[in-house]
C-alpha cells in the first residue's frame, strides 16, 4: 500500500516509511482518506482519487490510514510503521562529512557492572562522557545510565567522582590513601582526580542533555537534589572555591586538564605531585573555563527546577549564575578573550617561558556556546581568526588547546606542540565551529568543518582528539661516514668460515648463513654502511663478541671523529632471559663514556624471520638462504648525547650469557637521528572530538536545535545555513535516540529563481524557523503550503535571517523568495 515515490501498492499492504516519504495509494474505495500519526493525530485528510498521494509526517510509530464512505463510516483501515534515524544527505560532500564524523564517534563506548546493575557509557569519565554525548545522543539513547551511576555513588558532601574503575586501581589507591579521592563504593572503585574542579558542573550539564533528548521529566526531577548538592559542593570545599575572588578555583593546570604545572611552587605531597593537591600547601587560582561552564550549569539547573514548578530554587541558581558571571568578567575578561589562569596569591611569579596573559586557551571556544553573549563570542572568534593568519609552521589549524604553548613546566605530560601543551584540538574545532554558526560567522563555521573533514580524510579517515601543533621542515639529509671494521672483523658471512674466521653464527647447518647479503658500500634504509667482502679480507666480514669459547667478549674500534648519531648494522643469536643481545660503549677523548644495551626487539631483531620497526630501529636488509626463506639484518640509531666531543673508540661488549652479538657495519652521522613528527598527537578520546564536530554539523550547519522551553524537539528551532555552501539540495533528519523526538526537512536552494524551498515535519507542536538568506539578499515573500505567511528579519554581523513560527500539522511546504 505504501511506497516511496512509487505508485504500486494497493489497500491492504502494510510496510514502513520515513518522514517526508511521498507515498501513493491506488485502488482506494470511498470518499475520504485520513492519516493519523504515531500519537493518533490526524495530519492528512484527502479526497479519494484513483491515486491518492500523501507525504508522511508527524509523530513516529504506527501510522493509520482510514478510508471513509460518504456517510463518514470507516470502510477500511491500513497501518504502516514510521521511523527516523539521524542523517544528512546531499548525495555528495556533506554526506561524506557526516559519515566520517559518525564513524569517528564509534569508539570507547562500553559499560560497567556496579552492585549487580549494568551502566552503559560513552566514555567512563564524566567529562568525556558529557562531551561525546553532544554527538552521540543522536544515535544512542543510554546517556542517562552514567548519570544514574554517578548520582547513586555521589559522595555525602555532594562531590562527584571523575571516573569509575576501568583500569588497575593500585596506583590510585596508593596515591589517594590519605585524601579519600579514591574510594570503593559498593563493589567498584571511584576516583576523583584531585586537581579537577569540573565533575560537578559536568554532572549537571549531562543531566540537562539527557533530559532535553528524552523529555523525561520524572527522571530529570529525580536528579535535581543530587545536582543541587553537587553545585553547592563547589562553593564549600576549600580546594574548590576561592574566598578571595568568589569564584571556582583549582591548581594551575592547562585548561581543564588533570595535571598541574611542575615548578618551584609545587609542594612535595606524595607520589605524582602534579596530580595531587593540598588545600593549604598547594597554590590555587581561577581558571575561567570552570566558571563559564559552572554559570551555564546553574542556569540549566534553574531551567529544570522551573520546569517542575520549584521557582524558589530556580531563582536561587539564576542569581548565583549572574553573580559569578559578573565577578568572572571583572577578573578574567581581557577584552579579546578570557585570561587562562589568575593566581590567588599575587606574590606568585611563575617562570614558564611564555607570556601567560597572551595565551588563548581552548575553553574560550567552549565558552562561546555557554551563553556568554554575542559581544564576547565575537571577540573570541575574532581572536581565533587573527591566530589563523599567523599559524606556526606545519600547523593544521588555529584550534589550539593553548597558544602559545608553555616552554617549560609540563614536560612530564608531553612535549611542546603535543596534546594539551600546544596541540591542535579536533574537539576545539567543533566547539568553535558551532559558536561561529550562532554568531554570524557562518562562513568561518563551514570553513572549520571543511578543514576538519580534510584532516579526517588525510589521516586514516578519522577525526582525532589532538594534532601536532607545529611541524618544522625536515633537516637536510645527513652525511654518513662508515667506520672501517677490517681489522676487527672475525666472522664470515658463510657457514664455511675460514682458517682465521668463525663460521656465520657458529652454525652447523649447511647453507644457513648470509650468503646473499650485499657487500661493499650499501644504502640500507637511507643509511650508508660499508659491509666487508669476506673474499677480500681473509673470510672476515663481521665483528662478533660473545662469552662462548673462541670468541672475544670485547672488541675496540678506533674512531677519532665527532658525530651526531652512531648507526649500527647488527643482529644476534637468541638472547637470554634479560633480552640483552650486546652492549655498545662510546668512549670520548676525555675518557668519559656512555653505554647502551642492545635489546632484542627494540634495537635489533633475531636474524631469522626478522621483524622490527621503531623510531630508532628497523630492518635494513631482508633476504633468504638455502635453509630459510627469511633472514634479515637490523639497523639501529644511537643518538650521541655529546656531539661536541670527539669519539675516540666504540667498544662492543658481549652480553653476560652466551649470546653472539654481531656487527656488520657502523656509520657515523653528522646529525642526530631525525624522527619525522607524527602529525597526529595523543590525549583524550577521539570520539569526543568527532562528537563536537558532529554537533557543529547538526546544530550549526543543518541548524536543528531545541529552544529553552522545548525538550525532545517539541518546539524545535530550524536554522538551515546551507545557503553558504555549494550544496543546493539536502535531505536532513535529526533525531534524539532517547526519544521519538525528531525533525526532518528537505532543503532546496533555487538560486536561479531567487528562492529557497523547505519541506519540513517533526514530532513537535511548533517549529521556530530562523532561515539564513544568501549573501546580500533580502526576503521578499514567504508562503507556507501556498499561503502567505508573516515573517520578520533579523541580522547578526553581516548575516540576515528570516524568522517565523508555524504550528506542526503534517508536512509544511515553505517557499522564501528573495
Amino acid at each position: 500500500m505504501v511506497t516511496t515515490n512509487v505508485r504500486t501498492q494497493s489497500p491492504g499492504s502494510i510496510t514502513s516509511a520515513c518522514p517526508l516519504n511521498e507515498l501513493s495509494i491506488i485502488d482506494a474505495e470511498g470518499k475520504t482518506l485520513t492519516v493519523a500519526d504515531g500519537e493518533g493525530k490526524v495530519y492528512a485528510s484527502l479526497p479519494v482519487k484513483p491515486v491518492v498521494n500523501l507525504v508522511v509526517a508527524g509523530a513516529l510509530g504506527k501510522h493509520t490510514v482510514r478510508l471513509l464512505n460518504k456517510k463518514g463510516i470507516i470502510t477500511n483501515t491500513l497501518q504502516f510503521d514510521v521511523d527516523a534515524t539521524t542523517k544528512i544527505d546531499d548525495g555528495g560532500r556533506y554526506k561524506e562529512m557526516f559519515d566520517l564524523f559518525y564513524t569517528s564517534m564509534q569508539t570507547d563506548t562500553g559499560s560497567v557492572v556496579w552492585n549487580g546493575s549494568r551502566y552503559r557509557y560513552f566514555v567512563p569519565w564524566g567529562l568525556d562522557h558529557c562531551h561525546t554525548m553532544k554527538g552521540l545522543k543522536y544515535f544512542y539513547g543510554f546517556g542517562e545510565e552514567f548519570v544514574d551511576l554517578m548520582r547513586e555513588a555521589q559522595r555525602d558532601d555532594g562531590m562527584i567522582w571523575s571516573f569509575v574503575e576501568h583500569m588497575p586501581m593500585d596506583y590510585f589507591r596508593t596515591r589517594d590513601a590519605k585524601t579519600g579521592y579514591t574510594q570503593k563504593v559498593g563493589d567498584k572503585y571511584f576516583v576523583r582526580q584531585p586537581t579537577e574542579n569540573h565533575p560537578e558542573y559536568i554532572f549537571v550539564k549531562t543531566i540537562y542533555q539527557c533530559w532535553k533528548a528524552s523529555g523525561n521529566d520524572l527522571w530529570m526531577q529525580k536528579n535535581l537534589e543530587a545536582a543541587s548538592r553537587a553545585l553547592d559542593y563547589c562553593m564549600k570545599d576549600p580546594a574548590r572555591w576561592s574566598k578571595r575572588y568568589g569564584l571556582l578555583k583549582r591548581v594551575y593546570t592547562i585548561d581543564s586538564w588533570d595535571f598541574q604545572v611542575e615548578d618551584e611552587y609545587l609542594p612535595d605531597l606524595g607520589i605524582t605531585n602534579t596530580m595531587i593537591i593540598d588545600p593549604e600547601k598547594s597554590k590555587f587560582g581561577v581558571f575561567f573555563g570552570d566558571n563559564t561552564a559552572y554559570v551555564e550549569a546553574c542556569n540549566q539547573l534553574a531551567e529544570m527546577y522551573a520546569r517542575v514548578g520549584l521557582s524558589n530554587e530556580a531563582t536561587k541558581f539564576r542569581k548565583r549564575a549572574d553573580e559569578i558571571n559578573t565577578r568572572l568578567n571583572a577578573l578574567s575578561w581581557n577584552g579579546k578573550f578570557y585570561t587562562h589562569f589568575i593566581d590567588e596569591d599575587s606574590t606568585v611569579k611563575r617562570n614558564l617561558g611564555v607570556d601567560e596573559k597572551s595565551q588563548l586557551a581552548q575553553s574560550n571556544a567552549y565558552s562561546i556556546n555557554l551563553g556568554i553573549g554575542h559581544d564576547k563570542s565575537k571577540a573570541i572568534i575574532e581572536s581565533y581568526l587573527a591566530l589563523q593568519k599567523h599559524l606556526p609552521l606545519g600547523s593544521p589549524g588555529e584550534w589550539y588547546a593553548i597558544y602559545p604553548p608553555f616552554e617549560r613546566g609540563f614536560e612530564r605530560h608531553g612535549a611542546k606542540w603535543q596534546y594539551m601543551n600546544g596541540g591542535v584540538g579536533g574537539h576545539v574545532a567543533g566547539e568553535l565551529a558551532r559558536g561561529a554558526f550562532e554568531n554570524g560567522y557562518e562562513k568561518y563555521g563551514i570553513d572549520i568543518l571543511e578543514r576538519m573533514f580534510e584532516l579526517g580524510k588525510k589521516y586514516n579517515n578519522k577525526i582525532y582528539f589532538s594534532y601536532t601543533g607545529s611541524i618544522l621542515p625536515p633537516p637536510p639529509a645527513p652525511t654518513f661516514t662508515p667506520i672501517d671494521l677490517t681489522k676487527q672483523a672475525n666472522m664470515d658471512l658463510l657457514i664455511t668460515g675460514g682458517k682465521n674466521s668463525k663460521p656465520w653464527m657458529n652454525s652447523k647447518r649447511d647453507g644457513d648463513d648470509l650468503r646473499n647479503m650485499p657487500v661493499g658500500e650499501q644504502l640500507f634504509s637511507n643509511i650508508k654502511f660499508n659491509v666487508l667482502d669476506p673474499s677480500k679480507n681473509d673470510r672476515k666480514a663481521v665483528v662478533a663478541v660473545s662469552n662462548q669459547k673462541g670468541f672475544s667478549s670485547q672488541v675496540e674500534i678506533q674512531v677519532n671523529k665527532k658525530a651526531g648519531a652512531v648507526y649500527m648494522l647488527h643482529t644476534s643469536s637468541k638472547p637470554g632471559s634479560e633480552n640483552v643481545s650486546g652492549i655498545v660503549s662510546i668512549l670520548y677523548d676525555d675518557n668519559s663514556k656512555v653505554t647502551r644495551y642492545m635489546m632484542m626487539d627494540k634495537h635489533l631483531a633475531y636474524w631469522w624471520f626478522s621483524q622490527l620497526k621503531t623510531d630508532h630501529s628497523g630492518i635494513a636488509w631482508y633476504g633468504s638462504n638455502e635453509v630459510s626463506k627469511g633472514v634479515g639484518i637490523s639497523w639501529c640509531a644511537i643518538d650521541n648525547p655529546h656531539p661536541e666531543k670527539t669519539i675516540s673508540k666504540i667498544i662492543l661488549h658481549s652480553a653476560a650469557d652466551e649470546t653472539i652479538y654481531v656487527v656488520l657495519g657502523i656509520s657515523l652521522s653528522d646529525q642526530k637521528h631525525d624522527v619525522p613528527v607524527d602529525p597526529v598527537s595523543f590525549g583524550g578520546p577521539d570520539n569526543w572530538a568527532a562528537a563536537t564536530n558532529m554537533a557543529a554539523l547538526i546544530v550549526g550547519l543543518a541548524g536543528i536545535g531545541d529552544s529553552p522551553e522545548s525538550e525532545k524537539y517539541e518546539q524545535p528551532t530550524v536554522s538551515p545555513r546551507w545557503s553558504e555552501t555549494k550544496a543546493d539540495t539536502l535531505n536532513v533528519t535529526i533525531r534524539y535516540a532517547a526519544s521519538k523526538g525528531y525533525v526532518s526537512y528537505v532543503y532546496i536552494n533555487q538560486s536561479d529563481q531567487n528562492q529557497m524551498q523547505l519541506r519540513t515535519t517533526g514530532s513537535g507542536k511548533k517549529m521556530k524557523y530562523h532561515m539564513l538568506l544568501p549573501d546580500n539578499k533580502k526576503a521578499k515573500a514567504l508562503t507556507v503550503n501556498g499561503e502567505s505567511q508573516s515573517f520578520t528579519t533579523t541580522s547578526i554581523e553581516q548575516s540576515h535571517y528570516v524568522d517565523f513560527t508555524i504550528d506542526m500539522k503534517g508536512a509544511s511546504n515553505i517557499v522564501i523568495k528573495y
